[in-house]
């Protein structure tokens, strides 16, 4: 049937009635852009105007309660209470608005009330990190460790990168590690570098050494930052046997070339095959000081595939540590010192040598003769003796000043083969 408008009156009709259906979705469209904006305010009369023109929105009403409830001026745990249930109660799942009405219910002592949040918070979202991790903060505060530390272990496995604040927490209610590490920490390597860590810079070395233990019954691959830390903080703590050994196990499981370390020498990399520069054991040198640049060669060397490059811009007199690397002794042995350098056109009376030097207390420093001119390899040693109480050594490339205040040293250096061992070593011949 066709409809014919022959008349102004049905027009008219027509057309009231389309200007009153524009009038309405524009009227609507106003008010939720209006409570779109008023929901992004940063005060409480913007958020309840929010509210107020869109009351069925859940998003606004979870908005308001959390200004009602971190307001630094005029918290209100109360209101945000209400706020979150409101939010619920438009939308049962709504995780956020459930995990902090428990917050807010827990603060406001209502533990049971907070508990049923949790719970149904997890029903909502059951494979969410952030809700088994608040969840299993609360079962700890309220002292209800088995079922926390399971659910801090879903926590953990649906998200590693918590396991160092996940142990902090779970130590303080438990300094059972056998437990922790049986219930809470998943055996996976992310996890137990980064308790190795944390337990490291707490000053909890025997937790950090029995979690670096399992580590390695993994049999991981690891790098030089998954087990410095430990390191350094062993040194602090004057355990240089046990920060020996991490360094070594460490570096064992470490991607590195032979090292061409002769049995016994103290001296970690002595032929500088690992290309590491910086670290605990390794070799410390900076690139560029008082004109001598240092830097690994590939092309010249003696035993290995490096060697040490140190080269002399002819505009300076310096007098440093061009080079030095620590090594682990036993007091009052005796050792025999052994390296090897290479010189060309290097000038001044003062050219480059060794010096090996206890940590410790007035400790005296040894040196070799100094090398410079040009020369081919040159083997150096001196035998050297632990101090009483000397644990430590450093061993380093220096040279000292020329006498002439005037003088300027130019000319490149090679140093390799550098070893320091309880008894003679049979040196290599270039």
């Amino acid at each position: 049937m066709i409809l014919r408008l022959s008349d102004s009156l049905s027009r008219g009709l027509v057309l009231f009635a389309s200007l009153a259906l524009a009038g309405t979705l524009s009227y609507y469209g106003i008010r939720t852009a209006i409570a779109q904006i008023a929901s992004e305010g940063q005060t409480s009369k913007d958020l309840e105007r929010a509210t107020r023109l869109e009351p069925k929105n859940p998003e606004y009403w979870f908005r308001l309660g959390h200004f009602q409830q971190f307001n630094l001026e005029d918290p209100d745990s109360t209101k945000a209470a209400a706020s979150f249930q409101t939010a619920i109660s438009i939308l049962p799942t709504y995780t956020d608005a459930l995990l902090e009405l428990a917050t807010t219910e827990e603060l406001n002592g209502q533990v049971a009330e907070a508990r049923e949040a949790y719970v149904k918070a997890k029903q909502s979202y059951p494979s969410s990190a952030e809700v088994a991790w608040r969840y299993g903060n609360f079962l700890l505060r309220e002292g209800d460790l088995p079922e926390a530390f399971e659910e801090l272990k879903g926590a953990l496995q649906a998200d590693p990168l918590r396991a160092a604040a996940t142990f902090s927490r779970v130590y303080r209610a438990d300094p059972d590690i056998d437990a922790i590490l049986a219930n809470v920490l998943p055996a996976t390597k992310p996890v137990y570098v980064d308790v190795i860590v944390e337990a490291a810079n707490s000053g909890q070395l025997a937790v950090a050494r029995t979690v670096w233990a399992r580590l390695l019954d993994l049999h991981p691959e690891l790098t030089m930052r998954d087990f410095e830390p430990l390191v350094s903080r062993l040194i602090d703590a004057k355990d240089d046997d046990a920060a020996h050994r991490v360094w070594e196990q460490g570096t064992g499981r470490m991607n590195l070339p032979p090292l061409l370390q002769p049995q016994g020498s103290v001296v970690w990399d002595p032929s500088f095959e690992s290309g590491i520069s910086g670290r605990v054991f390794a070799w410390n040198f900076s690139p560029l000081a008082q004109g001598v640049q240092t830097e690994f060669d590939g092309v010249e060397k003696l035993t290995g595939n490096k060697s040490l490059r140190v080269s002399f811009d002819g505009k300076h007199n310096p007098n440093l540590d061009v080079a030095c690397t620590t090594g682990i002794v036993e007091p009052g042995k005796q050792y025999l010192f052994s390296g090897w350098i290479k010189t060309k056109e290097l000038t001044t009376e003062q050219g480059v040598r060794f010096h090996i030097q206890g940590i410790g207390a007035n400790e005296a420093l040894t040196a070799t003769h100094e090398l410079h001119g040009t020369n081919p390899w040159t083997f150096l040693g001196v035998p050297w003796t632990a101090g009483p109480g000397v644990h430590r050594v450093n061993i380093c490339v220096s040279r000292e000043p020329s006498d002439n205040p005037d003088v300027r040293i130019s000319g490149t250096a090679w140093i390799e083969d550098v070893n320091l061992a309880p008894k003679p070593m049979e040196h290599p011949r270039p």
